[in-house]
């Protein structure tokens, strides 16, 4: 075997190891696996409600048509009142605009004013609002509650760009929003298999998302919850380069090379 032969052989082992490395197009590509997206639309079935725990913070803030009457139950400053011409009653200060935020204890409860402990835990924040509505309606006409959590985070690590823990002004985040909040999917994350850790009652539970497959909006990790941490695993690919296009055809190209190389070989 000549110098020639043996560096067409080292040529195509070369090849041939570098493109089973490579990343290949089908692999960076969402949603192409499954039977394809109703035409209708589908009724969103796998939302659940996002249950506060201990540790978060809530801003709630009790408003009625008496500012007076709604005060007690607000961690904020009585405002002036200013009775103008027509006899109609309005606040001099916006002080009665600021919410505080109320921690959930470890026993699962907040410290409301006028009422004292309130169970939060367990609730969504719908529940809590209807819950501190009826027991201020108790004292004050009509009163309007408002409760939102400020302190929704989740992580995402792993093969994204920015990986990092995100906090958002929201309780419904996805997870395609949460990895574009990271940067995405580096070339070596693999999108068949993303971890999903989620903590809630006590427990710690593990679920599995594939970004190819279509059915994966009917998940029940779809949507993240408090505390979430998304986990993107690396491809097994060692050299990051993307085989699409050209290489694509060399990938049978380098077959054909090989045999030839062979060929010349043998008949030497």
């Amino acid at each position: 075997m000549n110098s020639f032969t043996k560096s067409i052989y080292a040529f195509c082992l070369a090849s041939t190891l570098l493109l089973g490395s490579c990343i290949h197009h089908r692999e960076l590509v969402n949603f192409n696996e499954g039977p394809s997206f109703s035409a209708t639309g589908e009724a969103i079935a796998n939302q659940t409600p996002l249950v506060l725990q201990p540790d978060d913070l809530l801003a709630i803030s009790v408003q009625s048509a008496d500012p007076r009457a709604s005060a007690p139950f607000n961690f904020t400053m009585l405002p002036e009142i200013n009775q103008n011409q027509t006899g109609m009653i309005t606040p001099t200060t916006a002080s009665n605009n600021m919410q505080p935020n109320y921690l959930i204890d470890a026993g699962g409860t907040i410290n409301f004013p006028s009422l004292g402990k309130i169970t939060a835990a367990g609730q969504s924040t719908s529940q809590l609002r209807d819950t501190l509505t009826l027991l201020i309606g108790k004292y004050v006409q009509n009163p309007i509650v408002n409760v939102r959590l400020t302190n929704f985070r989740f992580s995402v690590t792993g093969e994204v760009n920015s990986a990092g823990t995100f906090s958002i002004a929201n309780e419904r985040i996805n997870i395609l929003q949460a990895l574009g909040m990271a940067g995405d999917l580096t070339n070596y994350g693999n999108r068949e298999n993303i971890l999903i850790i989620r903590e809630q009652n006590g427990k710690r539970e593990f679920g599995h998302l594939n970004l190819h497959q279509r059915d994966l909006f009917q998940s029940p990790y779809f949507y993240l919850m408090q505390n979430d941490l998304v986990y993107v695993e690396p491809l097994p690919a060692k050299v990051g380069v993307t085989a699409d296009g050209a290489t694509k055809y060399l990938q049978w190209a380098l077959p054909v090379i090989s045999v030839i190389s062979i060929i010349v070989s043998l008949t030497r």
